[in-house]
Protein backbone atom coordinates (compact mmCIF):
# COMPACT_ATOMS: atom_id res chain seq x y z
CA UNK A 1 0.00 0.00 0.00
CA UNK A 2 1.13 3.32 -0.77
CA UNK A 3 0.04 6.89 0.39
CA UNK A 4 0.72 10.48 -0.52
CA UNK A 5 0.98 13.48 2.12
CA UNK A 6 1.89 17.08 0.92
CA UNK A 7 3.48 18.63 4.07
CA UNK A 8 4.19 22.29 3.76
CA UNK A 9 8.22 23.39 3.41
CA UNK A 10 7.95 24.19 7.75
CA UNK A 11 6.73 20.32 8.55
CA UNK A 12 9.92 18.97 7.05
CA UNK A 13 11.08 17.86 10.22
CA UNK A 14 7.79 16.29 11.22
CA UNK A 15 8.24 14.25 7.77
CA UNK A 16 11.64 13.23 8.75
CA UNK A 17 10.89 12.23 12.21
CA UNK A 18 8.20 10.03 10.95
CA UNK A 19 10.10 8.25 8.03
CA UNK A 20 13.06 7.71 10.91
CA UNK A 21 10.35 6.43 13.32
CA UNK A 22 6.96 4.94 11.88
CA UNK A 23 7.82 3.74 8.31
CA UNK A 24 11.00 1.29 9.98
CA UNK A 25 8.12 0.08 12.35
CA UNK A 26 6.00 -0.45 10.00
CA UNK A 27 8.51 -2.70 7.57
CA UNK A 28 9.51 -4.38 10.68
CA UNK A 29 5.95 -4.93 12.13
CA UNK A 30 4.63 -5.76 8.28
CA UNK A 31 7.63 -8.47 7.91
CA UNK A 32 7.37 -10.24 11.49
CA UNK A 33 3.62 -10.75 10.42
CA UNK A 34 4.02 -12.63 7.20
CA UNK A 35 7.39 -14.39 7.66
CA UNK A 36 5.76 -15.89 11.64
CA UNK A 37 2.68 -17.41 9.38
CA UNK A 38 5.25 -19.04 6.91
CA UNK A 39 4.86 -17.14 4.11
CA UNK A 40 6.34 -17.69 0.99
CA UNK A 41 9.20 -15.22 -0.09
CA UNK A 42 7.10 -13.79 -3.35
CA UNK A 43 4.05 -13.59 -1.05
CA UNK A 44 5.55 -10.94 0.85
CA UNK A 45 7.53 -9.43 -1.83
CA UNK A 46 5.23 -7.01 -2.73
CA UNK A 47 4.09 -5.76 0.35
CA UNK A 48 8.06 -5.59 2.08
CA UNK A 49 9.01 -3.61 -1.33
CA UNK A 50 6.19 -1.49 -1.40
CA UNK A 51 6.85 -0.46 2.49
CA UNK A 52 10.44 0.20 1.56
CA UNK A 53 10.14 2.22 -1.96
CA UNK A 54 8.12 4.31 -0.14
CA UNK A 55 10.94 5.54 1.82
CA UNK A 56 13.23 5.83 -1.17
CA UNK A 57 11.26 7.56 -3.32
CA UNK A 58 10.04 10.32 -0.50
CA UNK A 59 13.60 11.16 -0.23
CA UNK A 60 16.14 12.65 -2.80
CA UNK A 61 19.48 11.45 -1.51
CA UNK A 62 22.91 11.38 -3.40
CA UNK A 63 23.28 8.22 -3.64
CA UNK A 64 27.42 7.75 -4.03
CA UNK A 65 27.90 9.19 -0.55
CA UNK A 66 25.04 7.00 0.63
CA UNK A 67 26.85 3.91 -0.59
CA UNK A 68 30.30 5.69 0.80
CA UNK A 69 28.56 5.72 3.73
CA UNK A 70 27.11 2.59 4.11
CA UNK A 71 29.87 0.44 2.66
CA UNK A 72 32.60 2.58 5.39
CA UNK A 73 30.43 1.60 8.17
CA UNK A 74 31.00 -2.18 7.44
CA UNK A 75 34.49 -1.28 6.50
CA UNK A 76 34.17 -2.10 3.09
CA UNK A 77 36.91 -1.87 0.37
CA UNK A 78 34.14 -1.66 -2.15
CA UNK A 79 33.29 2.17 -0.40
CA UNK A 80 35.81 3.91 -2.92
CA UNK A 81 34.01 2.18 -5.61
CA UNK A 82 30.49 3.27 -4.63
CA UNK A 83 30.64 6.28 -7.87
CA UNK A 84 30.71 3.01 -10.20
CA UNK A 85 28.03 1.27 -8.14
CA UNK A 86 25.40 3.88 -9.32
CA UNK A 87 27.14 4.58 -12.68
CA UNK A 88 26.09 0.85 -13.06
CA UNK A 89 22.92 0.96 -11.80
CA UNK A 90 22.25 3.56 -14.01
CA UNK A 91 23.29 1.90 -17.53
CA UNK A 92 21.55 -1.07 -16.95
CA UNK A 93 18.70 0.28 -14.94
CA UNK A 94 18.99 -1.91 -11.23
CA UNK A 95 18.47 -0.78 -8.28
CA UNK A 96 21.74 1.45 -6.84
CA UNK A 97 20.99 -0.81 -3.45
CA UNK A 98 21.16 -4.30 -5.58
CA UNK A 99 25.13 -4.73 -6.08
CA UNK A 100 25.97 -3.90 -2.88
CA UNK A 101 23.56 -5.61 -1.09
CA UNK A 102 24.67 -8.85 -2.90
CA UNK A 103 28.39 -7.82 -2.25
CA UNK A 104 27.55 -7.68 1.65
CA UNK A 105 25.52 -10.87 1.91
CA UNK A 106 28.26 -12.78 -0.46
CA UNK A 107 31.59 -11.76 0.76
CA UNK A 108 30.72 -9.38 4.27
CA UNK A 109 30.52 -6.52 1.51
CA UNK A 110 34.05 -7.46 -0.19
CA UNK A 111 36.32 -8.50 3.00
CA UNK A 112 36.13 -11.92 2.35
CA UNK A 113 36.87 -13.14 -0.97
CA UNK A 114 38.88 -15.81 -2.50
CA UNK A 115 42.50 -13.83 -2.82
CA UNK A 116 43.14 -11.90 -5.84
CA UNK A 117 40.06 -12.35 -7.44
CA UNK A 118 38.03 -9.23 -6.79
CA UNK A 119 34.80 -11.09 -6.67
CA UNK A 120 32.54 -9.48 -3.95
CA UNK A 121 29.43 -11.23 -5.86
CA UNK A 122 29.80 -15.10 -5.29
CA UNK A 123 29.52 -14.57 -9.48
CA UNK A 124 30.20 -17.57 -11.33
CA UNK A 125 31.75 -19.11 -8.08
CA UNK A 126 30.72 -22.88 -7.60
CA UNK A 127 33.28 -26.00 -6.95
CA UNK A 128 36.67 -25.13 -7.83
CA UNK A 129 35.28 -22.44 -10.30
CA UNK A 130 36.35 -18.92 -9.42
CA UNK A 131 35.73 -16.07 -11.92
CA UNK A 132 38.29 -13.27 -11.49
CA UNK A 133 38.27 -9.87 -11.79
CA UNK A 134 41.25 -7.49 -12.41
CA UNK A 135 39.56 -5.19 -10.11
CA UNK A 136 36.39 -4.48 -8.40
CA UNK A 137 35.43 -1.67 -11.11
CA UNK A 138 35.85 -4.71 -13.41
CA UNK A 139 33.43 -7.07 -11.14
CA UNK A 140 30.59 -4.49 -10.57
CA UNK A 141 30.66 -3.75 -14.17
CA UNK A 142 30.47 -7.60 -15.34
CA UNK A 143 27.98 -8.42 -12.73
CA UNK A 144 26.36 -5.48 -13.45
CA UNK A 145 25.74 -6.05 -17.07
CA UNK A 146 25.18 -10.12 -15.98
CA UNK A 147 22.19 -9.41 -14.08
CA UNK A 148 20.88 -7.09 -16.31
CA UNK A 149 21.18 -9.83 -19.40
CA UNK A 150 20.29 -12.72 -17.27
CA UNK A 151 17.81 -11.60 -14.70
CA UNK A 152 16.04 -8.07 -15.13
CA UNK A 153 15.78 -8.26 -18.89
CA UNK A 154 13.61 -11.49 -18.36
CA UNK A 155 11.45 -10.39 -15.82
CA UNK A 156 13.27 -10.89 -12.16
CA UNK A 157 13.88 -7.54 -11.34
CA UNK A 158 13.57 -8.01 -7.58
CA UNK A 159 15.90 -10.09 -4.80
CA UNK A 160 12.76 -12.29 -4.50
CA UNK A 161 12.62 -13.39 -8.16
CA UNK A 162 16.55 -12.99 -8.32
CA UNK A 163 17.35 -15.39 -5.77
CA UNK A 164 15.77 -18.52 -6.68
CA UNK A 165 17.91 -18.48 -9.73
CA UNK A 166 20.92 -16.42 -7.81
CA UNK A 167 21.35 -19.33 -5.26
CA UNK A 168 18.65 -22.10 -5.57
CA UNK A 169 19.55 -23.80 -2.30
CA UNK A 170 19.44 -20.99 0.13
CA UNK A 171 17.12 -18.50 -1.86
CA UNK A 172 15.06 -17.74 0.94
CA UNK A 173 18.47 -17.46 3.18
CA UNK A 174 19.82 -15.18 0.31
CA UNK A 175 16.84 -13.38 -0.13
CA UNK A 176 16.64 -12.37 3.71
CA UNK A 177 20.42 -11.29 3.56
CA UNK A 178 20.06 -8.89 0.76
CA UNK A 179 16.83 -7.14 1.31
CA UNK A 180 18.60 -6.78 5.15
CA UNK A 181 21.48 -4.91 3.44
CA UNK A 182 19.13 -2.92 0.99
CA UNK A 183 16.89 -1.61 4.01
CA UNK A 184 20.19 -0.90 5.97
CA UNK A 185 21.01 1.27 2.69
CA UNK A 186 17.91 3.01 3.12
CA UNK A 187 18.90 3.97 6.44
CA UNK A 188 21.76 5.95 5.79
CA UNK A 189 19.88 7.28 2.63
CA UNK A 190 16.77 9.04 5.20
CA UNK A 191 20.05 10.67 6.92
CA UNK A 192 21.40 12.21 3.91
CA UNK A 193 18.04 13.83 2.46
CA UNK A 194 19.20 16.60 0.05
CA UNK A 195 16.90 19.53 1.24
Amino acid sequence: FTFKYQFPAQNMKFLKLYNSIAVPFMVIFITSIFLSKNTSVANTENILEAAVSHRVDATKVNRVLVLEKFLKKYNSPLAEHAKTFVQVADRYGIDYRLLPAISCMESTCGQKLIPGSYNAWGWGIYGSNVIRFKNFDEGIETVGKGLFDGYIKHGLDTPAKIAPVYTPPMSNHWYNGVTFFMNQIDEVSMENIES
